[in-house]
């Protein structure tokens, strides 16, 4: 993308200026505007895992994953060592098995890849009515709350097992913030669905992406200033799908969390962990 498409914050509408400026401030210790800046945020430096040639990744999930953040995730976990199998579908999720049937597409990918560690995100397109799968034959509407959710709980944890298997770890990430509101209404509804139908389950670790896309003054994540004081727009005009900065800012944030959950302790050396959450 162009450098600093609007030159300078000095030629903003005061409102968007002070947002802006407390988008760097709560981001960037010292910012300041570059006159020149390069194409992408700098990938950030991580610590390198042990044995890391017996660490093995493999990624799987919507359009994010098919995507910007998908491909940041991957540069950056091959960066370290790990060996990283990617695979997206876009528009996809446990919604409609019709479309695509994720639970058997998973079970074919993990017993082809045999990864240490699946990452698996889904749910942007799941607020709506769930069709029929073959493990329960049940079409629930989204506008039948508790019987939603009860439906929607099973298939999520009935997918995280299967990717497990014997002692593989998981990490299930939810869907992400986004602009248009009845969107974002449906996929928080999603996100606390998984949430719950994954606690307490060994191995499996879910993740709120919802925050990881939210900015400093709580709405969804759209633009900002970088770690270099450059402006960068983070969305496509859709205010859902992320741009090739916002991937990687995004993927930055989610590796933080990840190191944190255990990745490198999970995926660092030889053998499988035994199940621990």
């Amino acid at each position: 993308m162009p450098a600093d498409p609007l030159g300078s914050t000095a030629r903003l509408p005061g409102r968007l200026a002070v947002l802006i400026a407390a988008v760097a401030l709560a981001w960037t210790p010292t910012p300041t505007l570059a006159g020149r800046c390069p194409s992408r945020a700098k990938p950030a430096t991580r610590p390198v895992l042990r044995s890391p040639e017996h660490a093995s990744v493999l990624l799987l999930g919507d359009s994010n994953i098919f995507g910007t953040l998908g491909q940041a995730l991957a540069r950056h976990l091959r960066g370290r060592g790990m060996a990283v199998q990617r695979f997206g579908k876009p528009t996809s999720g446990l919604a409609r098995p019709d479309f695509f049937d994720w639970p058997r597409e998973a079970a074919r990918l993990v017993a082809s890849a045999d990864p240490d560690v699946v990452v698996f995100m889904v749910g942007g397109n799941d607020h709506q009515r769930l069709e029929s799968t073959a493990s329960s034959g049940m079409r629930v509407a989204w506008r039948e709350l508790d019987a939603w959710r009860e439906e929607y709980g099973r298939r999520v944890r009935e997918v995280a097992v299967l990717l497990r298997g014997e002692g593989r770890r998981v990490f299930f990430l939810s869907p992400t913030n986004r602009a248009p509101r009845i969107d974002r209404e449906g996929v928080w509804r999603v996100a606390r669905a998984q949430r719950d139908a994954l606690e307490g389950v060994a191995g499996v670790t879910w993740i709120d992406m919802f925050a990881l896309t939210t900015d400093a003054q709580g709405r969804w994540l759209s633009r900002g200033l970088d770690a270099d004081g450059c402006y960068r727009v983070y969305r496509r005009p859709d205010g859902i799908h992320l741009t090739e900065e916002g991937g990687e800012l995004v993927a930055r944030r989610l590796l933080t969390v990840l190191d944190e959950a255990g990745l490198a302790e999970c995926a660092g050396g030889p053998g499988r962990p035994s199940g621990a959450p």
